[in-house]
């Protein structure tokens, strides 16, 4: 819960400080929550964390997992514009179907690349970024213009997540040792933290920022505080 928690925070603070990328953090909060179920692919194995009532054990994911993928969205989709001074415009006229379709050839495109990966015994986390990384590169392929945007914000968002994972670290000694299953993995640390999550935050934070911008037919433009305030 810790951890969940600490990661709902750079969204929420983006959100008050930043009325104009409110609507986008809610739209992709609520594209997020289902992957919250996908929570019994990586409990035991990749880690093994105590969720609220044993949830984990018992359905195979918790509360906890909703926070935790909100934040996640609500930071990764929107680091690049709040830490770059970027706000959306829109790159044409489209409908609520062609955001649909756009929806859904990159949720197809990440579940196919998932499924294939973990069919050939590619471990879970690993498949989880590549299969991140395959939509926002499907994305970008189509939208070529937000290519330096996704590395921007894929950086941006592993230098938060990095943060938010050292004070887990700090506030509970140990817990990536405890917790992680690391050992069946690289076991590889930076400064503490599995790379591992790295990795899973840059892969989040690709996709997530060519996520929006791709579905609803905008671009980045530099903001007019003026007009944004």
């Amino acid at each position: 819960m810790t951890l969940a928690l600490l990661f709902a925070l750079p969204g929420v603070l983006i959100y008050s400080v930043r009325p104009d990328l409110r609507t986008v953090i809610a739209r992709v909060v609520l594209f997020s929550l289902p992957f919250a179920f996908t929570e019994f692919l990586f409990y035991p194995d990749y880690w093994e964390p105590v969720f609220l009532f044993d949830l984990g054990r018992r359905i195979g994911f918790g509360i906890e997992d909703f926070l935790f993928v909100a934040g996640l969205a609500a930071f990764s989709a929107t680091a690049y514009a709040a830490c770059c001074n970027r706000a959306y415009a829109p790159c044409g006229s489209t409908t609520a179907r062609a955001c649909a379709v756009r929806a859904l050839l990159l949720f197809s495109c990440a579940g196919a690349l998932l499924a294939c990966m973990l069919a050939g015994g590619i471990a879970v986390i690993y498949a989880a970024c590549l299969a991140m990384l395959g939509a926002g590169v499907t994305a970008a392929i189509f939208r070529r213009d937000l290519v330096m945007p996704a590395l921007a914000g894929a950086f941006i968002a592993t230098a938060l997540y990095f943060v938010l994972c050292r004070i887990v670290d700090l506030v509970i000694p140990g817990m990536f040792q405890t917790v992680w299953h690391t050992e069946k993995f690289l076991g590889v640390f930076a400064a503490g933290v599995p790379v591992e999550e790295l990795l899973y935050g840059w892969a989040a934070g690709f996709a997530a920022t060519v996520f929006y911008p791709y579905v609803f037919d905008l671009r980045f433009v530099k903001r007019n505080i003026e007009r944004h305030a």
